[in-house]
């Protein structure tokens, strides 16, 4: 018989729970059984004259529901019990419905309470996780609605249930670029190779727009396209039960939630998108049962760690594409972070001219950003304000001024630097040290460097420490050098550990540490950069922002004598990587006060400024500086830099005064054969040869020449020897040898047609058109010519090493021999150059392949394959 209740006699939900510590929780679920006009139970709501246990068992034996709540506490066992009156409740609520909610996080749970907990489980009862009160009344009015809804036969079998009909989140903004990552994450899900991808990447990169563009254009390939965010869920207990409710699949009494969404799945071909799962990582085994136990079920997964499961395949979601920086208005205008800049800040109500400058201005912008997809849109939303030439000079303070992100994103999406601080609040401590200590490197590092840097009692494991920052995009691996891995930093990521590491009081410790590093790195690399100096400008060139960082901080502490002993170490690499012009301001800055200098130190600024001032061509500021050094080194006693700064002041006085110039070049010369210094003979008999050919002395340069020739072979010194081969050519030529000379520029071609070269290549060019005109071929001396500018326009020019070739009196007699008109007044190498400008830009080649078509095979000429630019 169906009984008949009065209208006030509505369903009772007895609320089982501590009272004190979970008072906010009680009130809740009273408010969430109110709305639904059901009526609460609560013990605290009818004290009597009884006893408790009597009491409260009373109330159970009246109520139609059992709801219990559980936190951190097992609850008052009373003297005569083995169990306290929580547990007691659950006991004799029989075969009542039961409704169990559990509180996470709960560090100090009573091991009673856990126990009691897993008892329930095993029971077959599954359970909900809750965090706030708010989460926990929204829980229990949809699952009462729910079960009470179950108490109605609606027909039909469970299995005939249809897959949830709700769309895709529709983005306001439309999708720009990443095409190839979206073809191959396309790919991998619907060809059966993956069933579970991973679009791994650092916060703001634009993991989730990928995956929603993806799901949106698979729609017609599965039986359904779910998407489930875990961004608002706050423990890993959480996430089946998220999953359910994305499906729509209800929970019900007495079976478990994850058997009821197995269930559900099996018969389906679902593609289901798991978005933000870095913060509930423990629950990998979720997705593995999901994979593990149904058949056609397909995961794409959004998260900033790695899952580290079997099945995963992992897609990197990189920066977006920049342009390099190009004339081409059009190239830099549909490059992908270019092209979300202009969308976005359009959309901000922004009106841009994009005009050459503008677009420029735009790149650099995006560069600063790194590509990263929300930065640049929180960059763009400010053009209406600032512009983006006022934007750019702000960028400077990027985490404080990229701020105000659309209110319908999640706060950790709104401003930059909580995007970063989401990523970083889920680390362990000595991770989160490491983190900032990695900050103080400006750019890429070998795991030696952070070893050496970042490792202490409170950051034991750098190695272990490093691998979790990459799995947790913190991190991302560079090319390797030398088969060593190497690290770094966006530059977004970068100013957030920098405020961390100021935070923790540590700044000016650990930038010590990374300027003692990088100094010994410098000047241990110094012998091996006049033996064999290609691995080391390799090196000097992967370090060279840390460098620079490590010389500005130097210069900001007043240390100097740090910047004077780098650069002496490393000029030969600043000349031939053509930075000369900032290194020379920086050495500048260091003899602003010279007390504060050892008498070496001062002998080392000395001997850089002048160095890098005679690269540059400016003698006036080189030749004193140079002066000053070789006293200072000969009071030191110091001969072999007093000889190397010896060379090119003898240089400079060659063209004033040849018998000074000469006698300072012979002295070096004698100093670095009595060394046995190798690099330093090549180095000064290449100049004194020079020198000599100034003086159109070229019998008397060839000696010099060939020892010049002959060390930096064994040195393997590419700038010297090349440009001996190219005087000696000029010597040859000079004294009428044709064949000679043009065999030993075509072998310098060969040895220039090398990485950091260029300028020689085009020397040996030019000294092959010369030797054209005298051989009777001006037009193909004209292709040379022009060949040779064309490798000019795209090197920074610095320090030709000997005897210029491209003097005006050959140009005059290549004019005067031609017979062809494009030759007449010289257009020849001209139009040739804007040719060849143009064929590279639109090609992507090189100067070097562009020099071989000139100089191919029906010129006789070979150059040898360019290696790594």
């Amino acid at each position: 018989m169906i009984a008949i209740r009065t209208p006030d006699q509505r369903l009772r939900i007895f609320v089982s729970s501590t009272m004190k510590e979970l008072a906010s929780a009680r009130a809740a679920a009273r408010a969430a059984i109110e709305r639904l006009r059901l009526t609460p139970v609560l013990f605290e709501l009818g004290a009597r004259p009884y006893p408790p246990r009597d009491l409260y068992l009373a109330y159970l034996r009246q109520s139609d529901i059992f709801l219990g709540i559980y936190g951190q506490q097992y609850g008052w066992i009373a003297p005569d019990q083995e169990v306290s009156g929580l547990e007691d409740e659950y006991l004799n609520a029989g075969d009542m419905p039961k409704l169990v909610y559990v509180q996470s996080p709960a560090p100090d749970r009573d091991p009673q309470l856990s126990a009691m907990l897993t008892r329930i489980q095993s029971d077959g009862l599954s359970y909900r996780g809750f965090s706030t009160s708010d989460e926990l009344g929204t829980l229990i009015a949809d699952d009462l609605a729910v079960l009470l809804s179950e108490r109605f036969d609606l027909g039909g079998e469970p299995g005939e249930a249809r897959p949830p009909s709700r769309p895709l989140p529709v983005p306001a903004s439309r999708f720009i670029g990443r095409e190839r990552e979206k073809s191959m994450v396309q790919e991998l899900l619907t060809s059966g190779e993956s069933r579970l991808v991973t679009l791994v990447g650092a916060g703001g990169i634009g993991k989730t727009r990928l995956a929603l563009e993806v799901g949106s254009n698979l729609i017609g390939k599965f039986d359904g396209v779910v998407m489930i965010a875990l961004d608002e869920v706050s423990s890993a207990d959480l996430v089946v039960s998220s999953i359910g409710s994305s499906l729509g699949v209800p929970e019900s009494p007495g079976q478990s939630l994850m058997d009821l969404v197995l269930n559900y799945l099996r018969p389906r071909k679902m593609l289901l998108i798991i978005d933000n799962f870095e913060h509930v990582i423990d629950a990998t085994g979720v997705l593995g049962q999901l994979l593990t136990e149904t058949d056609q079920v397909v995961l794409l997964v959004t998260s900033r760690e790695r899952l580290r499961l079997s099945a995963e395949y992992v897609v990197e979601v990189p920066p977006l594409q920049i342009s390099a920086a190009v004339d081409d208005a059009d190239v830099l205008r549909h490059s992908d972070a270019v092209e979300l800049f202009i969308d976005r800040a359009r959309a901000a109500g922004s009106d841009l001219d994009l005009d050459q400058d503008q677009l420029e201005t735009i790149t650099e912008i995006c560069r600063q950003l790194d590509g990263i997809p929300l930065a640049i849109e929180l960059a763009a939303s400010r053009t209406k304000v600032v512009g983006p030439e006022e934007l750019l000079r702000r960028l400077d303070r990027r985490l404080s001024f990229l701020t105000g992100g659309p209110r319908d994103l999640p706060p950790r999406q709104q401003t930059l630097r909580s995007t970063i601080a989401w990523s970083h609040d889920l680390l362990n401590d000595p991770e989160r040290r490491l983190f900032a200590r990695l900050g103080v490197f400006a750019a890429g590092f070998p795991l030696e460097a952070a070893e050496t840097v970042c490792a202490d009692d409170a950051v034991p494991a750098v190695l272990d420490g490093i691998a979790s920052l990459v799995d947790k995009s913190l991190l991302r691996t560079e090319d390797p050098l030398h088969g060593q891995p190497r690290f770094t930093m966006l530059q977004v990521v970068r100013d957030f550990a920098l405020e961390q590491l100021e935070a923790l009081g540590e700044t000016e410790r650990f930038s010590r540490a990374h300027a003692d590093y990088y100094q010994g790195v410098i000047l241990a690399a110094e012998p091996m950069l006049r033996r064999d100096p290609r691995p080391v400008i390799a090196q000097y060139r992967a370090d060279l922002p840390n460098i620079r960082a490590v010389m500005r901080w130097s210069l900001d502490v007043g240390e100097g004598g740090r910047v004077a002993r780098m650069a002496i170490a490393m000029w030969p690499f600043l000349w031939i990587a053509g930075l000369l012009s900032e290194s020379v301001e920086v050495v500048q800055q260091v003899l602003v006060d010279e007390t504060a200098l050892s008498a070496a130190e001062r002998a080392h600024a000395r001997l850089g400024l002048g160095m890098l001032a005679f690269g540059q061509g400016d003698y006036e500021r080189a030749a004193p500086a140079l002066e000053t050094a070789i006293d200072l080194y000969t009071q030191l006693g110091d001969v072999q830099h007093a000889a190397t700064a010896s060379v090119p002041l003898g240089v400079i006085n060659a063209v004033w005064d040849p018998s000074r110039g000469e006698d300072l070049l012979a002295s070096a010369a004698d100093t670095f054969r009595e060394l046995d210094d190798e690099w330093g003979i090549a180095f000064a008999s290449l100049n004194l040869g020079g020198a000599l050919l100034l003086h159109h002395r070229y019998a008397d340069a060839i000696p010099h020449l060939e020892e010049s020739l002959l060390h930096a072979g064994e040195v393997k010194a590419e700038v010297f020897l090349s440009n001996a081969l190219i005087n000696l050519g000029l010597a040859r030529h000079r004294l009428g040898d044709i064949e000679m000379a043009r065999a030993r520029l075509r072998e310098a071609v060969k040895h220039a047609a090398v990485p950091d070269n260029k300028e020689s290549l085009g020397r040996a060019l030019e000294a092959l058109a010369a030797v054209a005109v005298d051989a009777g071929d001006p037009e193909f001396a004209g292709t040379l010519f022009g060949a040779a500018d064309g490798v000019r326009r795209m090197t920074k020019p610095r320090l030709s090493s000997g005897h210029s070739l491209a003097t005006p009196p050959t140009r005059r007699q290549l004019t005067a021999a031609a017979a062809s008109p494009l030759m007449r007044y010289w257009s020849w190498p001209r139009v040739t150059s804007r040719a060849l400008g143009q064929d590279m830009k639109q090609q992507g080649r090189r100067p070097t392949e562009v020099a071989r078509a000139m100089t191919g095979p029906s010129s006789g000429i070979e150059v040898l394959p360019e290696s790594g630019t």
